[in-house]
């Protein structure tokens, strides 16, 4: 089974993610921004972007209700940060193994109530189902890590019915608002960037099974007695 049957949109390669996002044209760049999704929406609920994500959600017909505006925001976020992966991948790998990493958005389980992934990585036989959230607090506070997590042990569970030859790695990608209105928020942007690197990294090491960070598979420590 093609993982792009049940995606909402699929690349077969990253350049084709990054003409995609560059086409929606949005004025000013994306910015990550605090406050609510449904009250950061208002401002754009009508612009041509928009309204093409909504047509591409609803031309697919494999949900069964149209897509909420905080939902869209949502997955601009989500561009936005897989924007940055894809640079920073595309700096740590080979170029033939680069463009044969393939991407799926908003991908729907089979025979699974209509749940979600938001994002797929596929490499040969591998595929990293990742889960996207922004947190106002940082994560390891929020308890958001846990359950994004638990969602994706499920998601892999469902999967692993008809994608028995293939093995699925996991990834709950939660990110920060980077402004405050007009404002950059500092600490939440280094945070971002360092998740970005971590992420990539973890991409690398399991998806393109090219090892980086062994410091993470030594578990040995110092003794300060």
């Amino acid at each position: 089974m093609e993982l792009r049957q049940n995606a909402m949109i699929s690349f077969q390669k990253p350049s084709e993610f990054d003409d995609f996002y560059e086409s929606l044209s949005i004025h000013g760049g994306w910015r990550v921004q605090s406050g609510l999704m449904n009250q950061r929406g208002e401002s754009i609920k009508d612009t041509a972007y928009v309204n093409y994500l909504r047509k591409l959600f609803m031309n697919k017909n494999l949900f069964r209700r149209n897509v909420s505006i905080a939902e869209i925001v949502s997955f601009l976020d989500g561009y936005e940060f897989l924007s940055r992966i894809l640079k920073s991948l595309k700096s740590k790998v080979a170029s033939n193994i680069y463009d044969s990493v393939q991407i799926h958005l908003e991908y729907k389980i089979p025979y699974s109530k209509n749940r979600r992934v938001d994002f797929i990585f596929e490499y040969n036989d591998q595929i990293l189902l990742t889960e996207f959230r922004l947190s106002a607090d940082f994560p390891n506070q929020s308890g958001m890590w846990q359950k994004k997590e638990i969602e994706l042990i499920i998601y892999k569970e469902l999967m692993t019915n008809f994608l028995n030859n293939k093995s699925i790695y996991l990834y709950a990608f939660i990110g920060m608002p980077e402004y405050l209105k007009l404002q950059k928020i500092s600490k939440n942007i280094l945070y971002n960037d360092n998740n970005v690197e971590f992420f990539v990294d973890y991409l690398v090491t399991y998806l393109l099974k090219d090892m980086r960070r062994p410091s993470e598979f030594d578990i040995s420590r110092k003794d300060y007695s």
